[in-house]
C-alpha cells in the first residue's frame, strides 16, 4: 500500500512526463523542417546588421558553422532551457513541505504544462526570462541570494532582452524579488538600489533598441537567405522572421480587427489561472500592488499582438514563482471530496495561446478524447 507521504513526494515528478511528451512532439516537427514561429524566432540573427531579437540567433548561427545542424542545435537549446525551467520550479516546489493542494499550482495549465496543452504556444523565447526568474525565485526561497547571483541575473536579463523584447514587460517581478531579498537581509539595501537602477536602465535600453532596430522586409529577406544557405527550407521564414517587416501600428490594427464582445472571454483565463491562489494567504498589500503594477506593464503586449493566451501564461508563471517562493498557508482543510474538485479543475480547461476571444481550451480531458478518437480511427 502506497503511503500518502510517498504519493505527495512522487506526484510532482509527473511533470517530467509532460515535458517528455511535448519535447518528443517538437522533435518530430524539427525533423520535418521546424516551425516558422517556434523555431524561426530563435534563428533571427545579425546577418543584415544589428536587429532586435538577433543575439541568440547569431550565437547559434555561429556555432552551426562548425558543422552542427542549425535546427537541431536550436532544438537542443530550447529543450535544455525547458529542462532547467522544470528543474528550478520543482526545486522551488520542494523548498518547503507541500500538501496535495499545491498540485493545483504545479499542474496548472497556466504554468509548466502550458506548452503541452497549446503546442503552438510553446518553445517561444519567453522561456529565457521565465527560466531566469524561476532561478531567482529559487535562490530567494533558499535564502541564498548574493551579489554575485544577482549580477548574473542582471546579465542574463540583458541577454534575454536582446533575444526578445518580452523581457521588458516582466521587469516589476524582478524588482519585487530583488527588494524581497533586501527585506530578508539577503542583500544590502545599497546593492538593491544599484541592481534596481541597472535593471531599469537595461529595460529602457532594450525598449529603445527594439524600436530603433525593429527590422524591415529587406532585413527579413537577408536573414532568410542566411538560413537557406545552411540547408533550411524557406518555410522557416514564414513566421517570426517575416514578421520583422511588421510595425507596431499594423500589429495594433490587427488586434483591433479581432476585437469584439467575445474578446472579454479572455478574463476567464485570468480567473481560472488564479483560482487556487484565492484559498491561500498569498494576497496582501504588497502582492496586490505587484499584481496591479505588473498588469499595467504587460498590458501593451495585448495591444500589439494577438497572442493573448501567451501573455496571460507569462503573467501567471511569474506569479506562481513568487507564490512558491513565499511563506504561504493554505486556508482550505484537506477533505477527500476536494480531490474530485481539484481533478476537475486541472483537467477541464487550458489556455489557447491565440487569439482574442478564442474561448477556454478543453484541457487534459479534451486531449484524452482526441487521442482516443485518433486511436479508434487507426483501429477501424
Amino acid at each position: 500500500m502506497i503511503k500518502k507521504s510517498s504519493l505527495i513526494a512522487f506526484l510532482p515528478m509527473m511533470v517530467w512526463l509532460f515535458f517528455g511528451l511535448f519535447s518528443l512532439r517538437y522533435g518530430q516537427e524539427i525533423f520535418n523542417g521546424g516551425s516558422g514561429w517556434k523555431t524561426g524566432d530563435w534563428l533571427i540573427n545579425y546577418s543584415d546588421g544589428f536587429i532586435r531579437r538577433g543575439f541568440l540567433g547569431s550565437l547559434v548561427y555561429w556555432i552551426s558553422g562548425f558543422g552542427i545542424s542549425l535546427l537541431w542545435l536550436v532544438y537542443l537549446m530550447q529543450v535544455s532551457i525547458y529542462a532547467l525551467m522544470f528543474s528550478f520550479v520543482l526545486k522551488l516546489y520542494k523548498s518547503t513541505d507541500r500538501s496535495l493542494y499545491w498540485l493545483l499550482i504545479l499542474f496548472s495549465p497556466a504554468f509548466l504544462l502550458f506548452p503541452f496543452y497549446d503546442f503552438k504556444g510553446g518553445f517561444r523565447k519567453e522561456i529565457l526570462v521565465l527560466t531566469l526568474f524561476a532561478f531567482f525565485s529559487l535562490s530567494y526561497a533558499q535564502a541564498s541570494v548574493s551579489n554575485a547571483k544577482v549580477t548574473w541575473v542582471v546579465v542574463f536579463y540583458f541577454l534575454a532582452g536582446l533575444s526578445h523584447e518580452v523581457t521588458i514587460f516582466v521587469l516589476p517581478f524582478f524588482l519585487y524579488m530583488l527588494w524581497q531579498s533586501v527585506e530578508t537581509n539577503q542583500l544590502e539595501k545599497k546593492y538593491g538600489i544599484i541592481f534596481s537602477i541597472a535593471l531599469i536602465a537595461i529595460s529602457f535600453s532594450l525598449l529603445l533598441i527594439s524600436y530603433v532596430f525593429k527590422g524591415s522586409e529587406a532585413s527579413a529577406s537577408v536573414i532568410c537567405n542566411s538560413l537557406t544557405e545552411r540547408s533550411l527550407t524557406p518555410n522557416i521564414c514564414n513566421g517570426a522572421i517575416s514578421w520583422l517587416k511588421e510595425d507596431s501600428r499594423s500589429s495594433f490594427n490587427r488586434v483591433i480587427e479581432g476585437l469584439g464582445g467575445h474578446s472579454l472571454s479572455v478574463f476567464q483565463f485570468v480567473v481560472l489561472a488564479f483560482v487556487p491562489t484565492i484559498f491561500t494567504t498569498f494576497w496582501n498589500k504588497k502582492t496586490l500592488v505587484l499584481f496591479a503594477v505588473s498588469f499595467v506593464f504587460i498590458t501593451p503586449l495585448f495591444a500589439v499582438a494577438v497572442d493573448w493566451g501567451r501573455w496571460i501564461y507569462i503573467f501567471a508563471f511569474m506569479f506562481y514563482c513568487v507564490l512558491l517562493s513565499s511563506r504561504v498557508v493554505v486556508n482550505v482543510p484537506f477533505r477527500l471530496s476536494y480531490l474530485l474538485a481539484g481533478f476537475i479543475y486541472l483537467t477541464t480547461w487550458s489556455i489557447p495561446h491565440c487569439c482574442t476571444g478564442g474561448g477556454v481550451g478543453t484541457g487534459l480531458m479534451g486531449f484524452g478524447a482526441r487521442v482516443s478518437k485518433l486511436t479508434l480511427g487507426l483501429i477501424m
